[in-house]
């Protein structure tokens, strides 16, 4: 399967940013969450709780098995403070990224701006 999946973690802001675009195979969705998962970490030790905002803008529908693997990772590393924001271009994909993700603050969105408005604003470098 061909598609990319990063992220990116202001650990000073507690904010990341995850891109992703075609389809993953469940594999390389392994491996992102438990990189992320790992950021995530050090940004909780911090902030004690994260924000995320997720462009699917480019991404397809999962096949089930990596529906399954975002489906125990999340639930894995995300908590109830936690704001996770995912940018659909598609009700279908909104859909699927609802049933899989296993996290209560999670939304999503069509567009970026009402989105990083959910989040809340990122702080501000001293």
């Amino acid at each position: 399967m061909y598609g990319h999946l990063s992220f990116e973690a202001d650990l000073a802001d507690g904010f990341v940013t995850v891109s992703g675009a075609g389809m993953w195979s469940a594999e390389r969705a392994a491996t992102h969450f438990r990189d992320l998962e790992r950021a995530i970490l050090k940004i909780r030790r911090e902030h004690g709780a994260v924000r995320v905002l997720v462009d699917l803008h480019a991404a397809a529908v999962q096949t089930a098995e990596t529906a399954a693997v975002v489906r125990e990772w999340t639930g894995r590393i995300y908590r109830a403070a936690d704001r996770v924001a995912v940018v659909c271009a598609t009700a279908l994909l909104a859909m699927q990224i609802k049933r899989m993700a296993d996290v209560d603050t999670l939304a999503t969105f069509h567009e970026i701006g009402p989105a990083e408005q959910w989040i809340g604003p990122r702080r501000k470098s001293a």
